[in-house]
């Protein structure tokens, strides 16, 4: 295919006409745009880091991510642009080998589920930092090839919870000077300190993540329906 693998727009369900990085300056619109990948390769690989605080939570979170994106980009090369019928034009997608991306996400979220087996509680083996980090990194990538950046929010909102909750309790420690709005951050840990046990946590958090995959899927899907 002949377009580039990552697009210099900023995307939803597919690029953005409006938010295009190179309506500016070459040099500024060059900066904002790896501005913009490092920002959502940062922020995603730490939030699944900060996540990985319970046996299990981050590695089973991840499979529904990395398995959303992958019905999505299968779906994206079924609806190629690539021979499509000129009525159906502007439902395809143009990506650069979303049948590849299909591929190594599946094989990606499989690997998860494998090390699931031996890090459900109570865990045999532990990830560290260089898994959790991994993971993001492939979620991160997913979203920039698929074209779906800003879906990313929905898709690993799960995500978004302990680095959100660490924000949010620095914040209000600050404000208002030495008092805490949860008993500990990142938030998994303020519901152990509520006397949660650790795997009625990490299953409602799974529960989470997969509610909010098969939303972003879904809201993916509506959005291809509309354009028919």
């Amino acid at each position: 295919m002949g377009h580039d693998p990552a697009g210099e727009y900023i995307s939803l369900f597919r690029d953005i006409p409006a938010l295009w990085f190179f309506a500016l300056t070459p040099v500024l619109a060059w900066a904002l745009y790896l501005l913009w990948l490092s920002l959502i390769g940062v922020a995603v690989s730490n939030a699944v880091n900060l996540t990985d605080g319970l046996d299990g939570l981050a590695a089973g979170a991840g499979v529904f991510v990395v398995s959303a994106f992958s019905l999505i980009s299968f779906w994206k090369f079924k609806q190629s642009c690539i021979g499509v019928d000129p009525s159906v034009l502007s439902a395809c997608y143009e990506v650069r080998d979303p049948l590849s991306l299909a591929t190594i996400s599946a094989a990606f979220a499989a690997s998860l589920i494998g090390y699931l087996w031996w890090n459900a509680p109570k865990a045999k083996v532990f990830m560290g930092d260089v898994g959790s980090m991994s993971i993001g990194g492939v979620i991160a990538a997913m979203a920039i090839l698929t074209r779906t950046e800003l879906l990313l929010i929905i898709v690993a909102g799960v995500f978004i919870i302990a680095p959100g909750s660490v924000i949010l309790q620095r914040l209000y420690f600050k404000i208002t000077r030495g008092k805490r709005l949860f008993l500990m951050s990142p938030f998994h840990h303020h519901l152990e300190m509520r006397g949660w046990p650790e795997i009625t946590i990490v299953v409602r958090l799974w529960i989470i993540a997969g509610l909010l995959a098969i939303s972003g899927v879904g809201l993916f899907y509506v959005e291809w329906l509309t354009r028919l």
